[in-house]
């Protein structure tokens, strides 16, 4: 988006730069595939940066991915200035989960400094999360299994309880 808010800047909306857009790998789905499919039923992505758009809106936002059950992407979710804005984001999402919903805290996936743990909600620790982590939040449904001697595997079951 950005690539393409510069380009009509430049060319005052006359559109006069070609842009390419190439299909790749989101870091959400990176993540979600080092720990299994904890977005595989609905799901929302929500960037905590109040940089561009106020926070009421993003809280209004979590508020809606909260009570509909949906589970999360959150991307931006802390930086060396915006510190507060994840602890808020999870005090939304406690009115809707449980202290005990999994979390993948993913950070610098696919790098030599990769990270990747599974938590709660209750026990996230906000103070290990940048501006390089992309946090994965489940739904009511998102389950948390052994994997032999491996880390756990993390999904989202594709049905819903009636």
């Amino acid at each position: 988006t950005a690539v393409f808010e510069a380009a009509e800047q430049a060319t005052n909306g006359e559109g006069a730069v070609e842009v390419r857009v190439v299909p790749g790998l989101s870091a959400m789905q990176a993540a979600a595939a080092r720990v299994g499919a904890p977005l595989g039923h609905d799901f929302c992505v929500i960037s905590l940066s109040d940089q561009l758009k106020p926070w009421d809106v993003i809280e209004r936002r979590l508020e809606a991915a909260g009570a509909a059950d949906l589970a999360l992407a959150l991307y931006n979710p802390a930086s060396r200035t915006r510190r507060e804005q994840l602890e808020r984001a999870r005090d939304v999402l406690l009115r809707h989960r449980s202290l005990e919903t999994p979390v993948v805290v993913a950070r610098a996936v696919g790098s030599d400094e990769e990270t990747v743990t599974v938590t709660s909600l209750g026990s996230l620790d906000v103070e290990s999360v940048d501006m390089r982590t992309v946090l994965l939040v489940g739904s009511s449904t998102t389950r948390v299994v052994p994997n032999g001697g491996g880390p756990p595997r993390v999904y989202t079951p594709r049905r819903y309880p009636a």
